[in-house]
């Protein structure tokens, strides 16, 4: 006979998360500070070990916890969809928080740019987009996320593993911006309960960092740190991420649609609710594009005053 596997609650993906922490703070925090990329790399193996034995030590199912199966066409363009309509907020977010606390957000951003130049491009590609969209999603979005099941409520689950993704970067000033993310990871794989739409959608966000680290050579990131400085500058590029992120609503409605659809967890809706949801997206992308547009008319004199781009 089948011995029946145990059946897990939050507190075993709690438990997990608090012991990869503590092996963070005390293995792969030194291993990153002594080899850098390489003991980035090796913190992500780090990572996808412990999730395995944690796997198999509460005797679990490695198909039950890493669901992967080829996607369809239609979740994979909604996973994307919904990547792009959360990264416009991600830089929203990022820019509110640049204005408040500039210097604390350059640093991060100037030391992760010059541990991620000490290796070539290729390998740098590997570490920065390839090994996070495996090693991290099997320990969030696989292995913590499974434990949450028992929560009936989808909304609950998402939020809980977003903070926690949030707090597994420990980094107040980036906090917010990745739990934002952890929700968008974590909203795909509840919906889709497909690993390979969280690992595409995380893929893509690092793929990002990974060119914008191609990007940063000495001087390009001396001139942006000291843009960056500049209040002015900051509250014109808020204004021209909010008329780009009057989108956002946009896409994470479309992308959500079209995910769930083709995933067969697309909720059935009257009309009305659904003309209901179509109006309160119109009207938010409004309010972001008015916004966004007061926020340039009222600095741009500022910001030229100040010297603009010289």
């Amino acid at each position: 006979m089948e011995k029946r596997k145990r059946r897990l609650n939050p507190l075993y993906g709690i438990a997990a998360f608090v012991i990869i922490m503590l092996l963070f703070l005390f293995v792969f925090a030194p291993l990153q500070y002594y080899f850098g990329m390489l003991g980035l790399a090796l913190t992500e193996l780090g990572l996808l070990g412990a999730t395995l034995l944690a796997v198999r030590l509460t005797g679990q199912s490695f198909r039950d916890v890493f669901p992967v199966r080829m996607p369809k066409i239609g979740q994979v363009v909604g996973t994307l969809m919904l990547w792009g309509g959360f990264f416009l907020l991600v830089m929203l977010v990022t820019l509110v928080l640049m204005y408040f606390f500039p210097e604390g957000l350059l640093d991060v951003s100037s030391s992760m740019n010059s541990v991620f130049s000490t290796v070539p491009a290729p390998v740098r590609f590997f570490i920065i987009a390839v090994m996070p969209a495996v090693c991290e999603e099997a320990m969030h979005r696989g292995f913590i996320q499974y434990t949450f099941q028992s929560i009936r409520k989808d909304w609950v689950i998402i939020l809980c593993i977003g903070l926690i993704f949030g707090i597994f970067h420990m980094d107040p000033y980036r906090f917010l911006p990745t739990a934002l993310l952890g929700i968008g990871l974590a909203y795909v794989m509840q919906k889709s309960h497909n690993l390979v739409l969280p690992a595409l959608y995380h893929f893509a966000n690092n793929f990002l960092s990974f060119l914008s680290s191609l990007a940063a050579t000495g001087d390009v990131s001396a001139q942006s740190a000291s843009l960056m400085m500049n209040r002015s500058y900051i509250l014109l590029s808020l204004g021209v991420y909010l008329l780009i992120g009057a989108l956002a609503p946009v896409l994470l409605y479309a992308g959500s649609y079209l995910l769930r659809k083709a995933s067969g967890s697309l909720p059935l809706r009257s009309d009305g609710r659904t003309i209901a949801s179509v109006i309160a997206i119109l009207l938010i992308s409004g309010v972001m594009l008015i916004t966004g547009l007061a926020l340039l008319l009222f600095n741009i004199s500022g910001f030229l005053n100040a010297g603009g781009f010289m």
